[in-house]
This record gives structure tokens, sequence and C-alpha cells, in this order.
């Protein structure tokens, strides 16, 4: 039972420097080497949420790089829905208040972008108080709305102050640019909380709360923020770039971005190719990697994301060009898959190895497949498709993974319980409590499917790795009404999730993980809200206190436990390299 994004929706550089700092910085994030780094035994990785306004990660310094694209508004409209009329430069900075291309009259007098908007409330606030600083290149005026007030104005920043955070977040709009035809518009805004300024200005990119979060897990997995889900791009040259106006468009965060913040914690680096990334694709992407991720670190490369998974547009990619690649009459539409998939794997691992060359050992190629189903790893192990390059597993292949997550659709009755339900959904985790429950209970499920896939990939000497994990109870699509509001069964899953026995769970899932051969293990994910589409965070803001841990939420308790008591396991498990304390300072290029 795997997670889809649309579930892991909520309901909804000091002024400009110049790209080579970034290489300086990456080059020496490159030659750091320690073994005392707060993950350098860690047995457990992190999945990382999606960019977007409405995603609670707060990752980033400059809060404009969160943000997901421009909304066109009236005075009459709150989104005129005319973005794609924009005059746009090569970066998605507008060039003028003109529509192009447009059919009909244009409605839209301003752009503007959402920014730490839907983000949860905790005890602490929705997202930080106080006054945030807006840089910007260019001539024209910006306004602001929602929690934010202008406070001050001078060429190329604004002050702007948030005296009360709330869910609706800042309303950021561009009324003016260009005033004067020359071609100087409004562009490179950045938006920084006025007291990481001078860390900005000094070379920090993350936002220091974020790094001290993540700083115990071994390894950080880019699927989401790398928008592998139903990805079309192939070419290299439609990457997304360090410079582009938004991290959070549909084209996701730039590669070196998710290198630079592997480097800033001495982590790991879980790395998705694009479904459809042509070779050169590939062969850039591990060249850039081998340069600038440091020199004590790995990288875990993975083709896509749950090619199995029909729920993904990548899965019937795979399916055709298997059907296109291999003899006609082989074996059903999913055998198809699951041979193109090796295929592609290994073809993969041959480019990242090649280019890595003397540091190969350091490239982890990870075969990904269903935990349910052992099946869909050893035929793509195998690939008896592909004449001429089988087996598939010959190619360098490192690891095979699945998400064994726990927990599922419980019955709607339990809602009316006197206690919601809370009884029978944590009695469900080690017993059969509901004849839909299965048996054993929700753990015992799991651990039979990590159970299975040792004997089943034992003759290919290969580590079972979790590419995710975690609890998996979900109320959409059922029970959730046509506004998308929360029901009874949400609410008992959000409660569940924020309940002292959640944590408890989480302990044994691990240790059952560890007993029965699992190694390294991704917990999804760091930090999300809540909501019928899933309870994924381990937090679910930033703003969550999380010191001392027996302070903080069950689940965020009971990895940091687990991280503290129990070193990794599995040979050859070596230290992460060491945090380096500087981050890229202004990828933006002029």
């Amino acid at each position: 039972m795997q997670r889809s994004d649309l579930m892991n929706r909520p309901t909804l550089a000091p002024r400009f420097g110049a790209l080579a700092v970034l290489g300086v910085i990456l080059l020496l994030a490159a030659s750091a080497h320690a073994a005392s780094s707060p993950n350098a035994a860690s047995p457990l990785g992190i999945n990382l949420n999606g960019i977007d306004y409405y995603s609670a990660e707060m990752p980033f310094i400059d809060n404009f790089k969160s943000s997901g694209g421009w909304i066109t508004h009236s005075s009459a409209v709150w989104d005129t829905n005319e973005e794609r009329y924009l005059k746009l430069d090569a970066n998605g900075w507008p060039i003028s208040l003109g529509a192009v291309g447009e059919p009909t009259a244009q409605q839209f007098t301003s752009v503007g972008v959402l920014l730490l908007r839907s983000y949860p409330s905790t005890p602490n606030g929705y997202y930080p108080a106080g006054r945030y600083t807006v840089l910007y290149q260019g001539q024209g005026t910006i306004t602001y709305a929602g929690d934010a007030a202008l406070v001050s104005r001078s060429s190329g920043q604004d002050i702007v102050n948030v005296a009360t955070p709330t869910a609706g977040g800042i309303d950021l709009r561009i009324t003016v640019t260009d005033p004067n035809h020359t071609g100087n518009y409004i562009r490179n805004v950045q938006v920084i909380k006025t007291e990481n300024l001078a860390a900005f200005n000094a070379g920090q990119l993350f936002n220091p709360t974020f790094l001290a979060l993540i700083q115990s897990f071994r390894a950080l997995r880019f699927m989401d923020w790398l928008r592998t889900n139903n990805s079309t791009v192939s070419l290299w040259a439609a990457r997304p770039l360090q410079s582009n106006a938004f991290w959070g468009s549909a084209n996701g965060v730039p590669l070196e971005v998710a290198v630079a913040l592997a480097n800033a914690v001495g982590s790991d680096a879980w790395l998705n190719i694009p479904a459809h990334a042509d070779d050169n694709y590939i062969a850039q992407m591990a060249t850039l990697v081998h340069e600038s991720l440091g020199s004590s670190q790995q990288v875990y490369v993975e083709l896509s994301n749950e090619v199995w998974n029909g729920q993904f547009s990548q899965s019937a990619y795979a399916t055709a060009q298997g059907q296109a690649t291999f003899a006609s009459g082989l074996g059903s539409p999913f055998d198809y898959n699951r041979n193109w998939y090796g295929m592609r794997v290994a073809q993969s691992c041959d480019i990242w190895k090649s280019v890595w060359a003397a540091d190969s050992a350091r490239v982890v190629c990870v075969l990904a497949a269903q935990a349910a189903w052992p099946y869909t790893a050893t035929e793509s192990l195998d690939c008896p498709f592909w004449k001429a390059g089988a087996p598939c597993a010959g190619h360098g292949i490192g690891a095979v993974a699945i998400a064994p997550y726990f927990g599922g659709s419980v019955p709607a009755a339990w809602t009316s319980q006197a206690d919601g339900g809370l009884a029978s959904l944590f009695a469900s985790l080690t017993s059969q409590h509901d004849p839909t429950i299965p048996t054993g209970g929700w753990l015992s499920q799991a651990s039979a499917w990590e159970a299975a896939y040792i004997p089943a990939i034992a003759s290919y000497h290969l580590p079972l790795v979790g590419y995710e994990a975690g609890q998996n109870f979900v109320a959409f699509p059922n029970g959730v009404t046509s506004s998308g509001a929360n029901t009874p069964l949400t609410n008992l899953y959000i409660a569940a999730n924020a309940d002292p026995r959640m944590g408890s769970a989480y302990t044994s899932y691990l240790q059952q993980w560890k007993a029965n051969g699992g190694t390294l293990l991704m917990h999804f994910n760091d930090i999300g809200a809540y909501s019928q589409y899933g309870e994924w965070g381990a937090l679910q803001s930033p703003m969550q206190t999380t010191s001392p841990v027996s302070s903080s939420p069950p689940k965020w308790q009971a990895l940091m436990g687990f991280i503290a008591s129990n070193p990794c396991w599995w040979a050859n498990c070596t230290a992460a390299a060491e945090a380096i304390p500087m981050s890229p300072r202004d990828l933006t290029v002029h």
C-alpha cells in the first residue's frame, strides 16, 4: 500500500552573487571527511516532502523559493487563471504585466505568489512571526497582503511585518514592473526572515531550524523534491536550474541544491532519475553529483519511483517501452514492465559506475519493488527478456528496496466508539481486530513482507533497504466529502498519529525491520501537515518542539530513540561525512 502525490498534499543569496560561489562551496564540501557527525552511525534515512507554498517543510532561508508559481489577479477576481499567458523570461520572471497569445480580453492586472500558506498550527505558531526582508532587482512595485504588512521601502528592498501568522500566509503581488519600459523588470525576489539575513549574506542557503531537524538521518531521499512521479523530462537541458524563480514548480528542485543539502548535514544522497531520462541525462547527472557530493558520502541511485505502481504514469511508460523493446508474446504487460525496468536500472547503473570510475563503490544502484510481492524484484533482477544483457543483477546493482508500510483502511464504524476508534485501531496493529484486518494485525503483515524478501533475494547477495516506511492510514478517497472536509475517519487517523501509542508502534515496527534482516530504512516523510490525504510527516511543522526529544511528537520520539539505541548493524556500515557549515548563498545567474 503506497501513498500518492495527491495524498501528500494538505487540504489545502545575499543580494545577487555569482554562480562561482556555488562551485567553491561544493568543492569545499567534497573535501570534507569526519567520523563524528550526528548521523555517523544512524540506521535511518528520511524522505523529504515536496516543495510548494503549502508544504510546511520550510527548508530554505529564502522563502520565495518554496513557492510553486504565479497567480494572475484582477481587482475583482482573486485568480483569473491566465497564468499560461504571462510574458516570462527564461527563469520564469514576468517581463511585463501584459498577456501573450490570450484569445480573450486580458483580465489580470497583477501577478503574485502565495508564501507560507496552509501551514498547520502548533503551540509555537504557524510560521515565524516578525519582520521579513524582501530583496529584488528591477523597477516596479510589490504589494503585500494576508499576514504581511509593509513597514518600509527602498530601492531593491522592502521590509514587511507579520504580526500574527495564520494559515493564510503571505500574499505577495507585483502590481507594477518595468514602468519606464527599459527592460528592468522586477526579478530575483527573495523573502528572508530578517534575523536570518546575516546568515544568508554569509552564504547559508538552508533554514538552520530545518538543518537541525534532519541532521540525525543517514540518508536523504529527494524523490518529491525532484518531482519524480509522472515526470516526462528526458533531456538534460530541460532539467530545473538554480536560476529558476521557483523551486516548487512542476520541474522540482535543482539537483545542485539537493546535493548541497546532503553536504550541509553530511548525509548520503538518495536521488531519483526521471523515467524518461536519456543516456546523456543520466551521464550528466552522474557527473554533476560526482563533482559535488562530499567525498565520504554515498549516493543511492533509483530509476524513477514505484515503476511497478499503476497510479503513476511511469508505470504505463515502462510497460509500453518494454513492449516496444522486447519480442512479443513473452509474457503479460506487467512482465514487460518489470523487464524493461530491470534493463533500464542496469543500464543506468553501468553509466553511473563508469562516470564515477575509481569512486564507483560509493554508488549504490537501487532496484525498487513492491513490498508485498517479491516477484516484482526478482523478475527485474533476472530480466530474461533482455537477451543482450541479462541478468540485470550482473550490472552492479547494489540493493533491493521496498516500502513496507504498516496500516491501511479500518472500518468506519469504529469512529462511533466512545474514543473515536483509537483503541480498536491500535489493537489492529497486533491482532486481527476485524475481518478486514490482516491476520496478526498490520505490523505482522509488514513483518511478513520483510521476512519473505530475505530468502527471495538471497541468491543475488544484495541487501534489503527501505525506500519508504512508516504508517499508512489514509482516509482519501474513502470517507472524504466532496468539499474535502475532514471526516470522522480522517480525525481518527490524525488522532492516532498524535497518540503516544503510535510512538510505541513505531518502535516495534523499526525493531522488527532490524530483526528481519533489513538495513537502511527511509521514513516517509520528514515534515507535513496531517489531512485526509495522510499523516506522513514525522513532524507537522518545523515549529514543533523537538528539544528535548521527550517533548516532541510520538513518531519523532520513536525515530530519534531508535537512532540513538541502534547504531547501524550491517556490514561495511561506516560513518557519514561531516556536515559542512556553509551552503550556496545565491544560485542565480545574471
